[in-house]
């Protein structure tokens, strides 16, 4: 008779956990607080998030026209830089593929702009 008591205990504590899980749509679209989670989120968009994306936008512009307008430096020839011991298999082979002409510097060429 105990082990019955206790299964049927058990069992009831399975039940009594079923009233959460089987739900009318009704019971599960009440929401509490949602006016106020609404304003809390709107604000948070309003003055973190806008303001955020505007000072990483305005640091961008800057430093790119800081980048922009600096003047480029000059090249010194190191031994064990630029070594190129067999010509790319493109253009006329001194030229990487992502080449640009005003910052990468071919040996024997130099600065192309």
């Amino acid at each position: 008779m105990l082990s019955v008591r206790r299964l049927g205990q058990f069992g009831h504590t399975f039940k009594r956990g079923m009233e959460t899980v089987v739900q009318t749509v009704e019971q599960r679209c009440q929401h509490g607080n949602v006016p106020a989670t609404l304003k809390m989120w709107k604000a948070i968009t309003a003055f973190v998030a806008v303001p955020s994306i505007t000072l990483s936008l305005i640091n961008c512009v800057i430093r790119h026209n800081e980048e922009h307008d600096a003047e480029r430096p000059e090249f010194v020839a190191y031994q064990y830089m630029k070594i190129i011991t067999k010509p790319y298999p493109w253009g006329d082979g001194k030229h990487t593929l992502f080449h640009n002409p005003k910052r990468n510097y071919i040996p024997g060429l130099g600065y192309e702009a």
